[in-house]
């Protein structure tokens, strides 16, 4: 037993049953699979920019690349839900919602506010990951809370 807040909190049985459980949370898949994207996205734009390619170029293709991979992960991973064109479309058009946004974050924490990148930069990371997982729930689930959510009470 543990205590926590004056409470004995009995620990998980197995590692294997606490790693079971954490990986049955649809927040934790999202942010492994986002997290593999965001390596990916990071591959493309390094790789691409040793050998001289545009930012505007490498963007472009890490939007098609990590997209259409961070669809299929969150898809079938993530939400564990089936595909759709729509879907899809939907998917990379949040995608390239999300880049100028990125930019309009950073422009109004840094240029306008004054704050130093280094505040600016993980503020708009935690609200874009927030961004990201809204819009690929809405492109791939069709609403943004669980059924269970709907109908509490």
């Amino acid at each position: 037993m543990t205590f926590l807040a004056g409470q004995a909190v009995p620990l998980p049985r197995s590692l294997a049953g606490s790693l079971r459980t954490l990986f049955d949370r649809e927040h934790f898949r999202y942010l492994c699979s986002g997290g593999l994207c965001a390596l990916l996205n990071n591959v493309v734009f390094i790789g691409g920019a040793s050998l001289g390619y545009s930012y505007l170029a490498l963007t472009l293709v890490s939007a098609l690349v990590a997209g259409t991979i961070g669809y299929g992960l969150h898809l079938r991973y993530s939400f564990r839900e089936q595909g759709r064109w729509r879907g899809y479309v939907q998917f990379l058009g949040g995608t390239a919602l999300g880049i100028p946004l990125t930019v309009a974050l950073l422009a109004l924490q840094v240029q306008l506010l004054g704050w130093p990148m280094w505040i600016a930069s993980p503020i708009t990371t935690v609200v874009m990951v927030l961004y990201n997982y809204a819009s690929a729930r809405l492109a791939i689930v069709g609403r943004l809370i669980g059924r269970r959510m709907l109908h509490r009470r």
